[in-house]
């Protein structure tokens, strides 16, 4: 067989037709289909990461309902506004009932929060320290919710085991609905 101008001209014509079929079909093909994969890949990992983001929530009502037992239980622990002048005479009584003499009892502008308000009392106390330790236990131990913020102790030079003390008693209260928090100093 001779290759002639003929043959070598159709062997050329068909390797161009080989070549422009791979660089206008398949590269445009191959292009497409790695676009594809790329965001095939892209959903698969925003769908991973949804899956990982939402693997708590099953569970998010169980919580909400523990979360809201909690806040039942607090407000429980609230008395209403118009029982804090009983919760007073309750602190008052348990320091007399300590030995300890009350020299001044001051309520302060209550703070309101958002399910609660914070009635701040600074109070003077003196007396024997076991009788003023006696009280902070009782006072830990009533059933509402109090914070002691702040407390100044001194020791009463001329007797033994007497002192004063300054501090700052905190009692919370579920405020009146309707009504502004009275102030009172």
């Amino acid at each position: 067989m001779k290759f002639g101008i003929r043959e070598i001209i159709f062997v050329l014509v068909m390797l161009a037709l080989l070549g422009s079929t791979n660089y206008f079909v398949f590269s445009k093909s191959n292009k497409r289909k790695a676009d594809r994969l790329a965001d095939i890949h892209t959903k698969q990992s925003a769908l991973g990461n949804l899956q990982q983001a939402t693997a708590g929530i099953s569970d998010l009502n169980r919580k909400i309902d523990e979360l809201q037992k909690a806040i039942t239980f607090f407000e429980s622990k609230l008395p209403q506004e118009k029982e804090v002048d009983k919760i007073l005479r309750e602190v008052w009584q348990m320091a007399e009932a300590n030995s300890l003499t009350t020299r001044t009892i001051k309520t302060m502008k209550s703070e309101r929060g958002p399910n609660y308000s914070e009635q701040p009392i600074q109070m003077s106390l003196s007396g024997d320290f076991n009788g003023f330790y006696s009280f902070l236990l009782q006072l830990e131990k009533l059933p509402r919710i109090t914070r002691v913020t702040q407390m100044k102790l001194e020791k009463i030079n001329d007797h033994d085991g007497e002192m004063q003390a300054q501090m700052t008693l905190s009692i919370f209260f579920e405020p009146d609905t309707g009504s502004s928090v009275a102030t009172t100093n």
